[in-house]
């Protein structure tokens, strides 16, 4: 099935993120975002992490992980050894289009403070550096596509930029960018036993 259908059917999406980022001497925790192409048929023009991509059927999670980075920002070489897996994000996100139940793959990249992105696809309009609060402000915009707001602020939490002391919800926002997507869409498999025609359990399902 091809991926821009899935959502009329609510079948789970995976996809992997980069988050790209450096510890800048003067202004401390900085992170690369792109905006995505004028001509993107979703989110065109949006605001993004700095490399994402869909998980395509066929291809592994670190080959797409990797091949999106080389087309999106030109990430090549011993920077692709410096990816680092940082676990998943899953969400729901219901839209016009039909229902996003998503898992992202994320990893984390510190980049060199001399590299500057540059996109080998077509599907990037531009890059931008900001701080890390500068990226939270952008990230609550409608300029900046929901769907990869989760791991911008996945990212901050692990960096222990959003914490308990300066962030009231805290607890809640760790709870919504890990929804139990596996559990949910396992539970008929999970929680159902098959009944007789007098009501009676006669096996577990499993």
């Amino acid at each position: 099935m091809d991926r821009s259908a899935i959502c009329l059917f609510g079948i789970r999406n995976y996809g992997v993120s980069v988050t790209g980022y450096l510890n800048h001497p003067s202004k401390g925790l900085c992170i690369w975002l792109q905006q995505r192409s004028f001509t993107k048929q979703t989110w065109p023009g949006k605001w993004d992490c700095f490399v994402s991509g869909g998980l395509a059927v066929g291809y592994g999670i670190l080959e797409t992980t990797i091949k999106e980075a080389a087309e999106e920002a030109s990430v090549e070489g011993d920077l692709t050894k410096k990816l680092v897996p940082a676990g998943c994000v899953s969400f729901y996100f219901e839209s016009e289009r039909g229902l996003f139940p998503n898992t992202e793959y994320v990893y984390d990249l510190e980049l060199p403070l001399d590299f500057v992105p540059q996109n080998a696809d077509g599907e990037v309009e531009s890059f931008e550096l900001l701080t890390a609060d500068e990226c939270i402000q952008r990230a609550l915009t409608p300029q900046f596509k929901t769907t990869s707001a989760p791991v911008i602020i996945d990212f901050l939490i692990r960096k222990g930029y959003i914490n308990p002391e300066n962030e009231p919800n805290y607890r809640y926002l760790v709870e919504l960018l890990h929804v139990p997507l596996q559990s949910i869409y396992n539970w008929p498999y999970t929680m159902i036993s098959a009944v007789n025609g007098d009501g009676q359990v006669i096996n577990n399902v499993n």
